[in-house]
């Protein structure tokens, strides 16, 4: 018999695993607006409701970091607008 070591890839399924690459992503984007959610977690599907999937729940936020995520927000959706006027196919993503 095969022993399992203390990494998780054992309890991880492919949909836990998914969640975990796609939450990376969106706190890693976050990060890049220096936008940070302390209260950010991974949600289990439920077995006893109607929720059957996993989901990423960003906890609560203060009406002052609300205010200064918009102004960091805004901005880099300022220098975005910018960009897309010098730049008129920047929208278009690659597939």
């Amino acid at each position: 018999m095969d022993y399992i070591g203390s990494d998780t890839a054992f309890w991880l399924t492919t949909a836990r695993l998914e969640a975990q690459e796609k939450g990376s992503a969106f706190v890693n984007a976050f990060r890049r607006l220096d936008i940070e959610f302390d209260d950010i977690e991974i949600r289990e599907p439920c077995d006893g409701c109607r929720r059957t999937d996993y989901k990423i729940t960003l906890g609560s936020i203060s009406v002052d970091e609300a205010g200064d995520f918009a102004r960091k927000l805004n901005h880099a959706l300022n220098l975005l607008d910018d960009y897309r006027n010098q730049a008129p196919d920047a929208d278009q993503l690659p597939d």
